[in-house]
């Protein structure tokens, strides 16, 4: 006979059974209720498995769940002389864990008010509850002199991921691609070369605060594209490899392999150019990744276009793969209007 777990808010069914439960019928209603603990809950077990809920039948159930209870507590006792060093491998694991998932955080995303920080990582096995929230705070503690007792401000970052989040996401390299912080990734069926995962990430907001996001981020070679879904995912990676591909001359190869301050120090002389949003994106670029990069580096968006200065100075703090590409961009059509506009002039004259 199957039986079935009964909620303690369950409604009472209809009608009554003079059916006793057998001795064995009872353990089985125990183990499938090892929270029982009144007898109203009892009664709703009882008579929905369609036994009588009399009470003798409600006392035998309870002393079968003692009987129950009992055992594995005994168990427990005689594992005792062996869980110490257990224990002590797990919290370690634990915070091998929660390390790499704060080390990933503090890469890319914004941290550290001048009250102070925190960051609380808490591993699950629900899917439901992965989350990353921020919560600010102040003391008047932080600053002295004539400042002393003033408010500073704190910022404190509560992340929850899976169990397994070095397994599901940091060795599949997922951990902070695109400039944003994978929380959660569940692989997809490969569309050809394109990898896909489902995935929770964290886009940087304003200020300290942060937003979660679901879709599908997709991963071609060294490109990733995050998007709603999967569709739009594999059209701008393939976009995206496609860009970079098209600009790899030999003059933006060189380009490419500057460090970050020969690349700023290179490109600093056109500093007064405008760079467009729109420049991005047209480079396949995701609209997730750029605006959580534009937070990041404290860009406001919303405007539609900076000077490539400000762009340069955003490159320096968080050196993104899309913005040395968007910045080349930028300037080889600017260096190819200056050629159109000499041999025109030359031309004329």
């Amino acid at each position: 006979m199957n039986f079935q777990v009964i909620a303690a808010n369950a409604l009472a069914p209809i009608g009554a059974s003079r059916l006793v439960p057998s001795h064995n019928e009872l353990a089985k209603l125990a183990y499938l209720h090892p929270q029982l603990e009144t007898k109203k809950h009892a009664k709703l077990v009882l008579r929905h498995n369609g036994f009588s809920s009399n009470s003798n039948t409600v006392e035998g159930l309870f002393a079968r769940l003692e009987q129950m209870l009992d055992v594995r507590r005994a168990r427990q006792r005689e594992c005792t002389p062996h869980t110490g060093h257990k224990n002590l491998l797990l919290q370690r694991l634990a915070q091998r864990r929660i390390s790499a998932v704060t080390a990933a955080a503090k890469r890319c995303l914004r941290h550290g008010a001048a009250g102070g920080y925190s960051m609380q990582v808490k591993l699950t096995s629900d899917a439901r509850a992965i989350d990353y929230m921020v919560t600010m705070g102040s003391n008047r503690n932080t600053y002295g002199g004539s400042f002393k007792g003033w408010q500073a401000s704190e910022d404190h970052h509560k992340i929850t991921v899976p169990v397994d989040w070095r397994t599901r996401v940091l060795k599949r390299g997922l951990a902070t691609v695109g400039g944003m912080l994978t929380l959660n990734a569940q692989q997809l069926v490969s569309h050809g070369d394109i990898e896909l995962f489902q995935a929770t990430w964290v886009e940087q907001g304003r200020g300290y605060q942060v937003n979660v996001r679901q879709g599908t981020i997709a991963l071609l070679g060294d490109e990733s594209f995050h998007a709603k879904d999967p569709q739009t995912a594999i059209t701008g990676v393939l976009r995206k490899v496609e860009r970079a591909q098209g600009s790899a001359q030999p003059a933006k190869r060189n380009g490419y392999e500057l460090t970050t301050l020969e690349f700023v120090l290179r490109y600093e002389r056109y500093r007064d150019l405008d760079v467009y949003v729109e420049d991005a994106l047209g480079l396949g670029a995701c609209e997730f990744g750029v605006r959580s990069w534009c937070q990041l580096v404290g860009i406001d968006i919303e405007q539609g276009f900076v000077p490539l200065r400000r762009l340069l100075e955003g490159f320096s703090q968080c050196p993104l793969i899309e913005v040395r590409r968007t910045v080349l961009h930028v300037v080889a059509e600017h260096r190819a209007r200056q050629r159109f506009v000499s041999k025109r002039a030359a031309f004329v004259a």
